[in-house]
């Protein structure tokens, strides 16, 4: 049941502050000891962990009960009391666009393809680009195992758009993938470019 949730509809929970945050907490909590116990042999230091994440969970969610209780406003009561600015049509229409940064990481062996890339980048308005040298250990500690993208969840769409931008340039034998990453950076895309 919680595998069936996904990361967009947990973060719906936070819209309501403190008490969504200690939600989240208690179901992950509970997928976390889930996952442990249905092993053969549940590791005794990955309970131990847990055990300390659901402590926390607990004072979270105690923390937020007493500040319910010590503030018993309701923010959609207070909500409505405030006036309702209209927006005009057209700011509904149209979104600002976002300047995506772009940070092109390669090997040495790669240089001339990455600086083709680079130059292809630069004729778009919609993305500042930088290119960067790809040491071994850096490429070992990002696990890099090929030229690839890497996005956040709610990214993808740009870096659809950046994949196909470069698609139509980049030679035959090179194949540059599409990698969902966890860690956050707002309007950051990484590219790499492997020999």
């Amino acid at each position: 049941m919680i595998a069936q949730f996904q990361v967009s509809e947990l973060a719906e929970f936070l819209k309501y502050g403190i008490s969504g945050l200690s939600a989240i907490a208690f179901i992950l909590s509970f997928y976390l000891l889930s996952r442990e116990s249905s092993r053969a042999k549940p590791r005794a230091e990955m309970l131990r962990s847990i055990r300390m994440f659901m402590g926390l969970t607990l004072v979270l969610g105690l923390v937020s009960g007493v500040a319910a209780i010590l503030n018993p406003k309701d923010p959609a009561l207070e909500a409505a009391k405030k006036p309702v600015k209209k927006a005009s049509l057209v700011s509904k229409i149209v979104k600002p666009r976002a300047v995506w940064n772009i940070e092109l990481f390669y090997e040495a062996g790669a240089k001339p393809l990455a600086q083709q890339l680079i130059d292809e980048l630069q004729a778009y308005k919609d993305y500042s680009v930088k290119m960067t040298a790809l040491t071994a250990p850096r490429k070992k500690e990002l696990k890099i195992n090929g030229s690839q993208i890497r996005y956040e969840l709610v990214e993808k769409e740009a870096a659809n758009q950046l994949h196909k931008r470069l698609d139509k340039i980049l030679p035959q034998d090179v194949n540059l993938n599409l990698k969902q990453i966890t860690s956050t950076s707002p309007n950051y895309l990484s590219i790499f470019v492997c020999d």
